[in-house]
């Protein structure tokens, strides 16, 4: 069956876009538990860091 030049197709097949982005959203959604369980850790301090303030160069 020969498909007629500049037509969009009749059959498009979803499945193949679907299962790439279940399987993306599924390892994510793993991703983010594992990390979220590995730094579950109730003493852990957050420390931010600010970049110290230079004096203006000199022209």
């Amino acid at each position: 069956m020969h498909d007629i030049y500049g037509q969009p197709e009749r059959r498009a097949s979803t499945g193949l876009p679907l299962g790439i982005m279940l399987l993306s959203m599924f390892a994510l959604t793993a991703y983010l538990l594992v990390g979220g369980a590995l730094l579950d850790d109730k003493n852990q301090d957050v420390v931010v860091y600010v970049p110290q303030a230079s004096a203006p160069n000199p022209h």
